[in-house]
């Protein structure tokens, strides 16, 4: 059975988003791709660790704060498709209660630019878990959204300040 697998029966919030940061793929790519940098773009995140290189298979430990009933929630992630300056993907292993997907997407663009794009897919009992209240998808699915471009504009800030 693989991560993808255990998706079949639980209700999934899919968002996604795009934004153009004014730095060369690479550099954007080796910060972005990594989620050991997430605590400084990702508000929720505390703190982020990889049992390696970033690499095919490498495994993430994200601590992230989802409210007072789990403030320092751990997910484990193995990197589950990796193209250096291009795409990585993590996904939660197996083991995990919760489902969680993120792919980090780079394009090269013209003139040292560089498009990113963040697409989330994760199992909406993790809020019901996190609260204790059964919301429907699209309440999460605004709140997430919401969140994802507020992550994206605070990324570009945190790269394009150097």
């Amino acid at each position: 059975m693989t991560a993808t697998n255990i998706t079949t029966h639980r209700k999934l919030i899919r968002i996604s988003g795009t934004i153009l940061i004014n730095k060369d793929v690479e550099g954007v790519f080796n910060f972005y791709a990594n989620p050991s940098n997430d605590h400084l773009w990702r508000t929720e995140i505390n703190k982020s660790t990889l049992d390696g290189e970033l690499q095919l298979g490498v495994t993430a430990a994200e601590y992230s704060y989802l409210s007072k009933k789990a403030p320092n929630n751990l997910l484990e992630m193995k990197c589950t498709q990796f193209n250096k300056n291009k795409i990585a993907i993590f996904e939660t292993l197996q083991s995990e209660k919760f489902y969680l997907k993120s792919e980090r997407i780079t394009n090269s663009l013209p003139d040292l630019t560089t498009e990113i794009t963040y697409k989330l897919e994760f199992d909406k009992n993790i809020v019901k878990f996190a609260t204790g209240i059964s919301l429907p998808i699209f309440l999460i699915s605004w709140k997430a959204k919401d969140d994802l471009r507020k992550y994206l504009q605070q990324l570009k800030k945190y790269i394009e300040k150097d």
